[in-house]
């Protein structure tokens, strides 16, 4: 029961609404299936908020499961998802009005033009903004991977933290989720959980002062060796280059060596590895195999 992240000295009757809170599950595309753990950490809870990148939409039934479900999409969710999920959502629970959003910018020159700033201040004025402009208090949002619960510019910013892995070449090594207390006299309380010790609070360090890339790396790591990442930007370049019914295949093919490493297994991925997982996918092209067996032998 998820009264029990409450603060100790907060009797349960003062709390007017329990909100579960989750992001980036991007299944089954990085995440095969929901931990075990997020079922009994959110049981109880009134409600839950996706904050998108949900991946394919059944995964909100399963979520079902634990409360109603409301969710909005994010910018790597399928087709399907970004179609019949909203960009953000209004809601009011217990006279606080909150606004949730994947917080990505739908243009992709703007959103790969704004991951060159490293600096917090732009990314937190933007995620204030959707508060600000909806008259809410409280923004809950997801993308970033990084759990946090910090006030700026009066509105209390909340990201969950995330399931799966931001892309992928990452492993998620912290999944997260939160849950949003709404006490009697409208305060909110924020109390996040790392799936793998769901018996106590977590507590997310974050430093505004620090930048981007010093809080995203608490959270994510690499999956490929040195000799891979070497050459991985000529890799993507290839095949963004293929047209994308090509481009799944390829991904199709690569998923079980990615797979292990988003599942918890630390050992790096090597040239020689995934040359071996290209050279056995029989579905990708020839001529495919043969360009990514020279780069990945270079």
């Amino acid at each position: 029961m998820v009264d029990r992240f409450l603060p100790p000295n907060l009797r349960d009757e003062r709390v007017v609404a329990r909100i579960g809170l989750i992001s980036d599950t991007h299944m089954p595309d990085r995440c095969p299936q929901l931990p075990a753990a997020l079922f009994e950490v959110l049981h109880g809870v009134d409600l839950l908020l996706h904050a998108g990148d949900v991946g394919e939409l059944w995964v909100l039934d399963r979520l079902s499961i634990i409360a109603p479900v409301i969710a909005v999409h994010g910018n790597d969710d399928t087709v399907d998802t970004q179609r019949e999920l909203p960009y953000q959502q209004i809601l009011t629970v217990a006279g606080q009005r909150l606004v949730l959003t994947h917080a990505h910018y739908p243009d992709r020159t703007q959103e790969l033009d704004s991951r060159k700033d490293d600096a917090w201040g732009p990314k937190l004025e933007r995620r204030a903004g959707f508060g600000h402009s909806a008259g809410a208090s409280i923004v809950v949002f997801g993308h970033t991977h990084i759990p946090m619960a910090h006030h700026y510019q009066n509105m209390l910013l909340i990201n969950p933290g995330a399931i799966a892995a931001p892309n992928c070449v990452l492993h998620q090594r912290i999944q997260t989720v939160a849950v949003l207390f709404i006490r009697d006299d409208g305060l909110p309380i924020v109390r996040h959980i790392d799936l793998a010790t769901p018996e106590r609070v977590f507590v997310p360090q974050f430093d505004e002062h620090a930048g981007f890339a010093a809080a995203f790396s608490q959270y994510a790591d690499s999956i490929m060796a040195a000799d891979l990442e070497a050459i991985w930007h000529d890799l993507e370049q290839y095949a963004r280059s293929l047209a994308p019914d090509v481009r799944a295949v390829l991904r199709a093919g690569t998923r079980h060596v990615q797979e292990r490493r988003w599942l918890g297994d630390q050992t790096l991925i090597t040239r020689a590895e995934l040359l071996a997982e290209i050279q056995l996918a029989d579905a990708i092209p020839a001529d495919v195999r043969a360009r990514i067996t020279m780069l990945l032998s270079e």
